[in-house]
């Protein structure tokens, strides 16, 4: 069987691995996609989620960071900001509160 699919012994057809999962050519299983990872339905291998969002094992999508936090590439969690620094959603990184403000 051909990457993103499967089959088990004596079986006639491949079967289209699910979204989250992936596997390479010849699979008997799909194979879970780590944290900070995701894909689509018949993957062979499992992409990063960007920065600004994150996903937890398994995850066919990644999900967006809230204000106020942030995260790196390949992340498994979003990060509070410091205090003194703020985000919006989908963030990658924090920034300084303006003057004469504070967070």
């Amino acid at each position: 069987c051909a990457g993103g699919t499967f089959s088990v012994a004596g079986s006639q057809n491949c079967t289209l691995c699910v979204g989250g999962t992936f596997s390479s050519t010849g699979a008997e299983r799909c194979t879970s996609c780590d944290a900070g990872k995701r894909s689509d339905d018949g993957a062979s291998s499992c992409e990063s989620c960007a920065g600004g969002t994150f996903s937890v094992a398994g995850s066919q999508n990644c999900t967006l960071c809230v204000g106020g936090t942030f995260s790196s590439t390949g992340a498994e969690r979003c990060t509070s900001c410091d205090a003194g620094k703020r985000s919006d959603d989908g963030a990658s990184s924090c920034e300084s509160c303006a003057g004469g403000t504070f967070s």
